[in-house]
């Protein structure tokens, strides 16, 4: 039996070797860009839907208050007239709204948590993404070579982070100030 799955191995890996040699490696990374173009787009209508949805929950919030401000003064007036039956109506419905209320509250919060988190998602995918076109550039501007198709992926990282901008800002200061 082991000699079977020894076999099955080394043919899946011969099959695997020629599948590698087959494809071209420059279809293969536009097509990840244009996943990857795909999956920030996605991203980015989600985390807008989010958005849309906070602004519904403290658009509602702000009526919800306004709404228990008016039954508060509804309230003094039934109090004052020593209706009971409509005094329990009136508390009825402002316990409902402060319950309602506080929903809204703590959906917004959430909603407000999420939103953060999707968006940092969202620029670490559109960092990546844009690191991947650079690579992709460079792999269109090299010349081809018969048997070197794995040396063009191996182009190091070429994105300039916030922190290189900062690293060459400072470098540049104190260049200025020594001179």
């Amino acid at each position: 039996m082991a000699v079977m799955t020894r076999l099955t191995r080394l043919f899946r890996a011969d099959v695997h070797a020629v599948l590698d040699r087959m494809e071209e490696p420059d279809v293969l990374l536009r097509q990840a860009i244009r996943e990857m173009e795909d999956e920030v787009e996605r991203g980015t209508r989600e985390l807008r839907a989010r958005e849309l949805e906070l602004a519904t929950a403290r658009r509602r919030g702000t009526e919800l208050t306004a709404s228990l401000a008016t039954l508060a003064g509804e309230l003094d007036l039934v109090f004052a007239a020593n209706n009971e039956p409509l005094v329990r109506t009136l508390l009825r419905r402002r316990l409902e709204g402060e319950r309602l209320l506080a929903h809204v509250d703590r959906r917004g919060v959430a909603l407000g948590r999420e939103i953060e988190s999707r968006r940092g998602a969202l620029e670490d995918q559109q960092r990546r993404l844009e690191a991947m076109r650079q690579k992709a550039a460079l792999f269109e501007q090299e010349p081809r070579r018969e048997g070197d198709d794995a040396s063009c992926f191996d182009a190091p990282d070429l994105a300039v982070t916030d922190a290189d901008i900062e690293l060459a800002l400072l470098r540049e200061r104190a260049r200025r100030s020594a001179s």
